[in-house]
C-alpha cells in the first residue's frame, strides 16, 4: 500500500478519497488503488490543493480545516492520514467514529487527537 502512495506522490497526484472500498487486491496479492475520481494532478512536486473532498471518516484535518481557513491548503500528506485510518478501518471493520453522523465526524476530526486501534494490545 505505501508503494502505491509513493507511486502517485512521484507522479504527483493526491488520491483524496482513499478507504477499503477503493483498495482492491488480486489474485497474486498485489495492491491496487480505486476511484480517482476526486483525486488531483499537481504540476509541481509542492503544490497544495484547497478544495473540500472526500468522505469524511477518512479525510485528514487538514482537508476538514481547508473548509473555514481558505490560507491553509494541504498535499499529498492528507492521503497518508487517509491510509492510518484505512489501516484500523481493515483491522476493525469499520472507520474510527463510524457510529458518528458524517457532519460531526468532520467536527471531531477537526478537534482531537489522530484515533488509534481501539485495542492495540491485539495487535
Amino acid at each position: 500500500m505505501l508503494d502505491a502512495l509513493n507511486y502517485l506522490h512521484h507522479i504527483k497526484i493526491i488520491h483524496r478519497d482513499l478507504k477499503a472500498g477503493n483498495v482492491l487486491l488480486t489474485a497474486d496479492g498485489d495492491i491496487k488503488l480505486a476511484d480517482f475520481g476526486v483525486s488531483a494532478k499537481n504540476i509541481k512536486t509542492l503544490q497544495r490543493r484547497d478544495s473540500f473532498i472526500g468522505t469524511p471518516y477518512w479525510m485528514a484535518p487538514e482537508v476538514v480545516m481547508c473548509e473555514t481557513i481558505k490560507d491553509a491548503p494541504y498535499d499529498y500528506k492528507a492521503d497518508i492520514w487517509s491510509l492510518g485510518i484505512t489501516l484500523i478501518e481493515l483491522a476493525q471493520i469499520e472507520p474510527p467514529h463510524h457510529e458518528l453522523n458524517p457532519m460531526r465526524v468532520l467536527l471531531k476530526v477537526a478537534k482531537s487527537e489522530p484515533p488509534t486501534l481501539d485495542k492495540p494490545h491485539k495487535w
